[in-house]
């Protein structure tokens, strides 16, 4: 599937706005027992997503105008240049707007693979995730960009609070 528009509009970004960075830590992590709900309204057991495969996650918001169309840019490179074998996740920190209809819709928009999912659920449930991550919580207009990198077997993720590169991402999780 290809993500051409996706791409370019990623390329405009860096080109107007700051410099993307690779500003990643490590930090213990273990995945809150929630289940959050994809653009079908399928539930996915948080725990049962960690379990096999690497995972690449990030948190947006459907109507946000500022950083999220950048991270989703870099989620869809990523969609593209990784096999099957990882798990991508993008989840919501509206979840009061971001329906599993809205959250179908932007992954529509994004061109998102079958493998790629757009996640909401109960506010709390997300909180606890977020908090997991130690990103924090707040205001939406004010959040950070966040992304995180697991590997099966781990008890740490990667985590970047900047818009890292897609190749910087793919270079953390395990060989194939």
């Amino acid at each position: 599937m290809s993500h051409a528009p996706c791409t370019a509009a990623l390329l405009a970004l860096m080109l107007a706005g700051p410099a993307l960075s690779s500003d990643f830590d490590r930090m213990r992590f273990t995945p809150p027992d929630v289940t959050l709900t994809d653009g079908r309204q399928q539930p996915h057991p948080l725990p049962d997503l960690f379990a096999t495969k690497p995972v690449v996650m990030t948190f947006s918001y459907t109507t946000c105008a500022s950083i999220c169309p950048i991270g989703n840019a870099v989620m869809a490179e990523l969609d593209d240049m990784l096999g099957p074998d990882v798990s991508i996740l993008t989840v919501t920190i509206d979840p009061t707007n971001d329906t599993p209809a809205q959250m179908a819709r932007a992954a529509a928009e994004f061109g998102a693979s079958d493998r790629w999912l757009w996640l909401t659920g109960d506010r709390d449930d997300i909180g606890r995730l977020l908090r997991a991550v130690g990103a924090p919580e707040g205001p939406l207009e004010f959040h950070d960009p966040i992304f995180v990198i697991w590997s099966p077997g781990s008890r740490r993720i990667h985590r970047s609070l900047s818009i890292p590169e897609p190749a910087e991402i793919a270079a953390l999780l395990p060989p194939a």
